[in-house]
């Protein structure tokens, strides 16, 4: 008996006790449209899930036309899940799929389309938030970005230092994880696809975007909250600091973080104030993130400047 033809892409989708929303996110990634061009295959993998996530994907792979695989990851953490569907991906190329997100059914189609019309092996697409039902809210663009969408990109264009791909919608060919090794599991929930994006491009390999390629990022109610936003701006500002400390050393690190805290005070807190007493209530918020971002820079950078052990 044969063995079945590998496929051309591994959708990896890893997961962590969301059941409910991972039913929408694969219903969306077996429906993606092929013209018979290429093939692809879904893997979830189950984060140490204590839900019914395991029967969600049962349900899946019973009704679908698409290949879709489970495997289990018992080590919690995003970088575990990450490298463990790494491991055993089946496609060519890997793409990544957050388990909170729905997909165009173009979307793989432009990834690749764009992958081979610039000929590079590192490519994203545009991430649209999908806001509660009858939310009327006019988000900051500070706070679109930090709630994962991507703003102000509507051409096609390469990826800069400052500007990478997101990690709910990116696809590499499996030789970059050859070249630029896995994610570094050092980081717990956030920052490794920061790293492993600048050892990507510290490998020179160029990564380019399409705002064709779409997928839309669900966003609940909490996570509209300043509570869900001020952690998120810290661990931004953290991560930041990792980079930059990598990067460029103890040095450069410090004359960064003397610059964003005096960039906080002549600007963002002024902002803050203005919005404030205008009533402005998105601005006064994505002030407050800008600055929450700082503190987490800030407090990162004085870590790593302070301890002894740690290397560039």
């Amino acid at each position: 008996m044969s063995k079945c033809p590998l496929p051309d892409i591994t959708v990896a989708v890893c997961t962590h006790n969301r059941a409910a929303m991972l039913r929408d996110a694969l219903m969306s990634l077996t429906a993606q449209h092929t013209a018979s061009r290429f093939s692809y295959e879904v893997l979830v993998i189950d984060n140490a899930s204590t839900d019914h996530t395991s029967e969600v994907v049962a349900e899946l792979v019973a009704g679908s036309n698409v290949p879709v695989r489970y495997s289990r990851e018992p080590r919690k953490g995003l970088a575990y899940a990450r490298n463990r569907a790494v491991a055993e991906a089946r496609g060519e190329w890997h793409a990544m799929f957050d388990d909170d997100q729905i997909a165009d059914p173009r979307w793989l189609a432009e990834l690749l389309a764009l992958a081979k019309e610039r000929n590079v092996r590192s490519v994203g697409g545009a991430v649209h938030l999908r806001l509660p039902d009858g939310c009327q809210r006019q988000l900051s663009e500070v706070c679109r970005r930090l709630l994962g969408a991507s703003v102000g990109w509507n051409v096609a264009r390469p990826y800069t230092r400052k500007e990478g791909p997101g990690s709910g919608n990116q696809m590499l060919h499996r030789s970059v994880f050859e070249q630029v090794g896995l994610y570094d599991d050092s980081y717990n929930q956030r920052g490794m696809d920061t790293d492993h994006y600048r050892r990507i491009r510290a490998a020179g390999i160029e990564s380019w975007y399409t705002p064709d390629a779409v997928v839309w990022h669900v966003t609940p109610p909490s996570r509209l909250e300043e509570k869900y936003l001020r952690s998120v701006s810290l661990h931004n500002g953290w991560c930041f600091a990792r980079r930059d400390f990598q990067e460029w050393g103890r040095l450069a690190l410090a004359g960064v973080a003397v610059a964003r805290l005096g960039q906080a005070l002549c600007m963002h807190f002024p902002r803050w104030l203005w919005a404030k007493s205008a009533g402005q209530s998105e601005h006064r918020v994505a002030a407050r993130c800008l600055f929450w971002r700082m503190r987490g820079y800030v407090r990162c950078a004085l870590l790593l400047i302070a301890s002894p052990f740690s290397k560039t």
